[in-house]
């Protein structure tokens, strides 16, 4: 059995590596274009909660027998997963827009 020893020294597997936001690059140079962003990103965060909840409630409804609630409780699954799709898809959106 062979055991390869890495320094913390003379490795970095990072090295050479940039991060690169391809097509949005240019959005996040300007500060409205990362206003824009991070609204985008606490949408997402909020449909995200909101689809978790809405599949748990969904899960519970189902399996508790409660009939009345479940009517509701499938819109509310459907609008959130809606919503989550929607800005899913939107960066694909303005993506294909500007190409």
């Amino acid at each position: 059995m062979h055991h390869v020893i890495l320094t913390a020294a003379g490795f970095n597997p990072f090295s050479g590596i940039q991060p690169s936001f391809g097509p949005f690059a240019n959005l996040l140079n300007s500060k409205v274009g990362m206003f824009l962003s991070l609204v985008w990103a606490l949408c997402f965060v909020f449909t995200a909660y909101h689809l978790m909840v809405s599949i748990a409630q969904f899960a519970r409804s189902k399996k508790g027998g409660f009939g009345d609630d479940l009517s509701e409780v499938r819109t509310n699954l459907l609008l959130a997963s809606g919503a989550t799709i929607g800005l899913v898809a939107a960066p694909l959106i303005y993506v294909t827009l500007l190409a």
